[in-house]
């Protein structure tokens, strides 16, 4: 089996190390600022570092902020990737793609309406990333799946696949192998299948590239932490994924302290037996005494056995804490896995510097007042980039503009003008929300 790996120079096996991943909150034209915060990243641990380029008037001072990173860098000897976010426009990722180590680009802003156009207007990033050596990462994301793909396949499975398939077969029919893929929903099942489905192709043409994982819009706290370490761990456990970022909407610094704790628990779950699994009754005997710790292993073995099975009941099982402190857990992964809902399901993205509001304090807000509706998902975006695509299937939802506007969404429709988040938060009281 040909594995392919482009972060170390090494054709043929993978590293066992994990590259840690996260991304800048800042506005990436404050490059003083994102500098910093990609030197506190770095300081924590993280391998790579994502930076949102909205357009091309952030593209100069992308270049700016990877030659000041560059010099900081040399100076601790560590080998680290900045990593180009590109949406909307191909013409960014071309122009990033000289000077990055990496830029991420989306299927979606390709997308044509045969694969012979698409593959023809991608021609030119190609050519300059193989110029340049520089990596492409394929994120292909559910809610900005591509007309063409959602109308052979709807939003399912399966179209996240064929959408990362048919990056391959352009990027081979280019002869460029520098290629890393990424598949992500908010639904964790769905991340997890797809990822699955994606490596079972791969093996079968007997060459496997390397996977970036995560699980959008987790949010934050407790239930953000045990959704990626679910998602992700779970993964991790079948020998699926080299790289992978916890999205939490908290300062980006807490998704690598996070992610080091939960490759902390996949190696002692590779090592020791915590689980058993018969009837679709799964029993999980993790005694560990950190509390993250604890949540990282918990999630990564429902992880482990929700990828190939169904789970009916979970039994958690830990003397280092205490019965309330193990209901919330069990509530929370019964909750993730569809299994017995409790309180409402809130989702929201990281945030990045097309982010224009304080989008923590508003899921704080939302958390503290709209958590009691057991059948609600309620979704906090941060920008229009992503955000009306993702939270598609949401019951309600609060989009970020600029300036410290947002606006409400009742399903798919928009119900406001961009208006002040307290505004916001009063039209889904008359929607009937109730505090």
């Amino acid at each position: 089996m040909k594995r392919i790996n482009m972060f170390y120079g090494l054709p043929d096996s993978f590293s066992p190390h994990y590259l840690l991943q996260s991304m800048t909150n800042t506005n990436t034209n404050d490059v003083e600022a994102t500098v910093a915060q990609i030197m506190e990243l770095i300081d924590a641990g993280a391998d790579l570092v994502r930076v949102a380029v909205p357009g091309l008037k952030e593209v100069e001072a992308l270049r700016k902020i990877c030659r000041d990173v560059a010099c900081r860098v040399s100076t601790i000897q560590k080998q680290i990737f900045v990593v180009a976010d590109v949406h909307f426009l191909p013409e960014v990722a071309e122009k990033t793609a000289s000077f990055v180590e990496k830029v991420r680009i989306n299927p979606g802003n390709f997308a044509s309406k045969d694969f012979e156009t698409m593959a023809l207007r991608a021609k030119s990033l190609f050519e300059i990333c193989k110029r340049h050596d520089t990596i492409i990462r394929v994120g292909v994301n559910q809610g900005s799946l591509c007309d063409r793909i959602i109308s052979r396949y709807g939003n399912t499975t399966e179209a996240l696949v064929e959408s990362a398939l048919e990056w391959l077969k352009i990027s081979e029919m280019y002869g460029f192998h520098k290629i890393v893929f990424s598949i992500k929903s908010s639904h964790v099942k769905t991340t997890m299948d797809a990822n699955l489905l994606l490596y079972n192709k791969m093996v079968e043409m007997n060459k496997i590239y390397p996977f970036h994982l995560g699980v959008t819009e987790a949010a934050n706290e407790m239930e953000g932490r045990v959704k990626s370490a679910i998602g992700i761990g779970g993964l991790l456990l079948h020998g699926i994924g080299n790289t992978f970022r916890v999205s939490l909407t908290e300062n980006p610094v807490n998704e690598i302290y996070f992610s080091k704790i939960l490759v902390g628990a996949i190696q002692d779950i590779k090592q020791n037996v915590y689980d058993n699994f018969s009837n679709g009754i799964l029993n999980i005997h993790y005694p560990e005494t950190s509390v993250e710790k604890w949540w990282a292993g918990v999630g990564a073995l429902i992880g482990k056995w929700w990828l190939n099975n169904s789970i009916k009941e979970i039994n958690i099982i830990n003397p280092h804490f205490s019965f309330e402190e193990i209901k919330r857990l069990q509530d929370c992964v019964l909750q993730i896995c569809n299994i017995k809902k409790t309180r409402t399901e809130i989702i929201a993205c990281p945030s990045c510097g097309r982010t224009q509001y304080d989008i923590q304090a508003v899921l704080k807000e939302v958390k503290q007042r709209f958590s009691h509706y057991p059948h609600l998902k309620i979704a906090v975006m941060g920008c229009v980039v992503n955000g009306p695509g993702e939270m598609a299937d949401a019951d309600f939802g609060i989009v970020g503009s600029a300036n410290d506007k947002v606006a409400v969404y009742k399903g798919k429709e928009r119900i406001s003008d961009f208006v002040s988040v307290q505004e916001a938060l009063e039209i889904l009281r008359n929607e009937g929300l109730r505090d």
